[in-house]
């Protein structure tokens, strides 16, 4: 029962990581307060279908509304193709913790690249993603960051391959953040 379940949560989670990435309008449904009120809402009540206890639900289902999707990727979103990144792009980079210590493990010269993106969206999710972790004592989420950054990757790929719409990776990520959290 729970792997239907963890599929079912997963399918959701990709629709709506998409339905997030989408612009909002004046529609209430396309609202951000909508949009998480539904995410909260249906994952709470997921975990609670998995066994969890009510906090440990509660709580991870914040941490993982609010620092694992809410916080903006912002510059590395696009993998490298913005370079040089504009000064207001390189702010946005800056504003997060952890890029310091993609500017420490990648050299100068490669700042802002294709891999520099990546350690950072690494980090982005997986930071989140280990918080997450050891409130559900889930290891599988461990890995979350990493597939989220390379779903990104896999979007981006299949763009400049097979002129697909990068959009794919919201979907993928989604669904494999679902899919481990679930499991």
């Amino acid at each position: 029962m729970r792997l239907l379940i963890s599929i079912i949560y997963a399918l959701y989670l990709g629709c709506w990581r998409r339905w997030k990435g989408t612009a909002s309008d004046k529609k209430w449904y396309n609202q951000k307060w909508f949009k998480t009120i539904a995410n909260i809402t249906l994952t709470y009540g997921v975990l609670l279908l998995c066994g969890y206890n009510w906090l440990q639900g509660l709580v991870a289902t914040l941490v993982f509304q609010f620092l694992f999707w809410t916080q903006a990727i912002g510059g590395a979103l696009d993998l490298g193709r913005d370079y040089p990144p504009s000064e207001e792009t390189i702010k946005r980079y800056k504003k997060k913790f952890w890029n310091k210590w993609c500017e420490f493990l990648v050299p100068q010269k490669a700042w802002y690249g294709y891999f520099y993106d990546f350690l950072w969206m690494m980090f982005r999710y997986g930071l989140p993603a280990c918080l997450v972790s050891l409130i559900l004592l889930n290891p599988f989420f461990l890995i979350a960051g990493v597939t989220s950054a390379l779903s990104y990757t896999i979007g981006w790929a299949l763009h400049d391959n097979k002129g697909s719409n990068p959009i794919i990776a919201e979907y993928l990520s989604g669904f494999f953040a679902g899919l481990l959290l679930t499991l």
